[in-house]
């Protein structure tokens, strides 16, 4: 079965795609967020998560607190199972997002990770902080060097999840990957959309300048006091890490806006790049494009309604 999905880099109007077909179909569709960092609660403006009540009517929001993991199997196996619930419900799944491995772990053969046994993470992180990570990716080399030696050394989140993986299993992940593998049951209908990048980086531009009037630092302030660390994987996110060195006193507030605006423009062309290699997709270049897009999305949710 084919799912719509909506990709493109960040900043390129999706959101607004979305605003758009919910005023013509209402609740007759229902949107799946794809996007790796939506995913955590309080990071709200940083990731530039949909107001509400528009956001009522997309799944995987809000689902993790920023000192969680979220992979790309958590993702593949929570996105199998809200098709099912929304198709379930008569209505269509829409995926929307801008996170290329998120598309690719649901729509392609992709490691299913064993079942988590919260112990052993404990006791690795536990060890992580007592020993450091020198030690861990020591254990690593002599357990699974081909993994290892596709790792930093100081890639204490892939090399804890490596071991997390021989300890659940009894077996290297670099031999797990390869057996604990199974096939999808839904198939992409890809519809990109895109943007010279003149037009987007001055959009980007606009949209950081948005996030720090709107209160991206007090946001960053906030869950900070919450007793969130500043090394989660979560806040090592473009905005959130920027505003972090901001509020410890090595940026300016006008480094800060123009560091998130430089390596939020860098990211975009990485996504661009990455979905590039993505294949069947029917791409849309706005605001050129923009009725062309919209209509065929019209097209493709009403073939599926009938």
């Amino acid at each position: 079965m084919e799912i719509i999905c909506v990709i493109g880099p960040t900043a390129c109007g999706k959101k607004d795609i979305a605003k758009y077909l919910l005023e013509k179909f209402g609740d007759k569709i229902h949107f799946i967020s794809c996007d790796s960092r939506k995913v955590y609660r309080f990071m709200d403006i940083g990731t530039a998560k949909p107001e509400r009540p528009i956001r009522d009517f997309f799944e995987l929001i809000d689902i993790r607190n920023p000192d969680e993991i979220y992979s790309a199997g958590d993702f593949s196996k929570d996105a199998e199972k809200t098709i099912m619930k929304i198709l379930d419900n008569g209505k269509i799944p829409i995926i929307i997002g801008g996170t290329p491995l998120y598309y690719r772990a649901l729509f392609s053969e992709f490691f299913e990770e064993p079942k988590k046994d919260p112990e052993v993470r404990q006791y690795l992180l536990k060890r992580l902080k007592e020993e450091g990570v020198e030690k861990l990716y020591e254990e690593l080399k002599n357990i699974d060097p081909e993994t290892a030696s596709k790792l930093h050394p100081n890639d204490w989140l892939r090399i804890t999840r490596a071991l997390e993986i021989y300890y659940n299993t009894g077996i290297p992940a670099s031999e797990a990957r390869k057996k604990l593998r199974r096939k999808r049951i839904f198939e992409p209908q890809y519809i990109g959309i895109t943007q010279p990048n003149p037009e987007l980086y001055k959009k980007i531009e606009e949209r950081t300048k948005k996030m720090f009037q709107e209160g991206l630092i007090e946001e960053t302030q906030k869950i900070l006091e919450m007793g969130y660390t500043e090394n989660l994987p979560s806040l090592n996110t473009i905005g959130y890490k920027e505003t972090i060195r901001y509020l410890k006193g090595e940026l300016t507030l006008d480094e800060a806006i123009s560091k998130t605006i430089k390596n939020t423009k860098i990211y975009a062309r990485r996504q661009k790049m990455f979905f590039k290699s993505f294949e069947n997709v029917s791409w849309f270049t706005l605001p050129e494009e923009k009725e062309q897009l919209l209509q065929r999305l019209k097209e493709e949710i009403q073939k599926k309604l009938n």
